[in-house]
């Protein structure tokens, strides 16, 4: 894995085979950043779990997908959470049959590359505080 800051942007590259979360997690502590806009991310993905939030039963479906699959769009935002870095990503990934599946990103191993960049919220302290039914970005 590379990265690199330039102003208010960083550059990560993820290599075959890495935790996404994890290696996400080491360089975001490694940079101090706890607050952020993910604006975009491709490459592909293994191994990855993907969730869709059930209103009635107020929690989240998941599923797992073992196949690389293409990451087309990742998108989210980077806050505090119980005095921890907390990432919230939605992805949208393509299969060999060309259709898309999206949600909610939970884990992920990396597949040849992602490239990905965010914008630091230096003014902004983001955080999630735990609400009624879920805990939203304050």
């Amino acid at each position: 894995m590379i990265y690199r800051e330039e102003s208010n942007i960083l550059f990560i590259r993820f290599d075959n085979h890495e935790n996404f979360f994890e290696s996400l997690k080491n360089v975001l502590h490694d940079t101090g950043i706890s607050s952020g806009i993910i604006i975009s991310g491709i490459g592909m993905l293994r191994d990855f779990e993907l969730g869709w939030f059930n209103i009635q039963g107020m929690r989240y479906e998941k599923h797992f997908f073992s196949m690389p699959h293409e990451l087309l769009s990742l998108q989210g935002n980077i806050a505090l959470k119980d005095s921890e870095v907390f990432v919230h990503l939605h992805a949208s990934l393509a299969g060999p049959s060309h259709e898309c599946l999206g949600g909610h990103l939970f884990g992920a191993t990396v597949c040849n590359t992602v490239e990905l960049f965010i914008q630091k919220a230096n003014a902004l302290s983001l955080k999630r505080i735990a609400g009624e039914q879920f805990s939203p970005l304050t």
